[in-house]
């Protein structure tokens, strides 16, 4: 037990990661419900708001096996916010990118997405907030060859 009471471990980093991750994942989902849009296919268009990726690239920069990219990817290109076209590198696959509507979106959710990240970080200077991103970024490297397989 520590002096408050608890134990300790509910203190540590895994813990508090954990713990936040579920409050920010809350949050988030519920802004995106209201958005009309899931975290898979918001993570997909971040993805291709950098630029045009094949379907397993976009896969890799979400960390989600490509397997299970098809069902996210059709639902975007449904709603008119994702195109393809032949990839003329590789004829096996084709090139996603966000279309012009996608794109729109895309622009138009970045000031409340600001405003929401800003609220939920309030709490850190913009040196800390950049010295958790940076700690956060390593660990994310040092993980991220481990199989996605088993979290989806």
């Amino acid at each position: 037990m520590n002096s408050s009471g608890g134990v300790k471990y509910r203190w540590g980093a895994s813990f508090l990661l954990a713990a936040l991750g579920r409050r920010v994942e809350r949050a988030w989902n519920t802004y995106l419900v209201e958005q009309g849009i899931s975290t898979a296919q918001f993570a997909t268009m971040a993805a291709l708001a950098e630029g045009e990726r094949t379907q397993t690239q976009v896969a890799a920069a979400t960390a989600v096996d490509p397997r299970n990219m098809g069902p996210t990817i059709r639902k975007l290109i449904e709603a008119g916010w994702v195109q393809t076209r032949l990839n003329p590198n590789d004829a096996r696959s084709r090139l996603l990118s966000l279309s012009v509507a996608g794109r729109a979106w895309w622009d138009e959710a970045q000031p409340r997405l600001r405003r929401g990240r800003e609220q939920f970080f309030r709490a850190l200077t913009s040196d800390e907030l950049a010295t958790l991103e940076a700690l956060l970024g390593k660990l994310e490297a040092a993980h991220s060859h481990e199989s996605t397989s088993a979290s989806n």
